[in-house]
């Protein structure tokens, strides 16, 4: 498993591992919350960020 480290606030830090140890009967990875919590804020998916940043193709008008 891949991971990496991002800086943030204090604060945020703290929140994030809260929210991490919540609900541990749930059997909820730490990936699946944050998917989740990116769902809520209907953060957009990998294919929309690529599609909206990809160069456009040489060639192509």
């Amino acid at each position: 498993m891949s991971r990496y480290s991002i800086p943030v606030k204090e604060n945020t830090r703290d929140r994030l591992r809260a929210f991490s140890n919540r609900n541990l009967l749930d059997r909820k990875s730490y990936d699946e919350a944050v998917n989740e919590l990116l769902d809520q804020v209907e953060f957009a998916t990998v294919e929309e960020l690529n599609a909206e940043y990809r160069p456009a193709e040489r060639g192509r008008i």
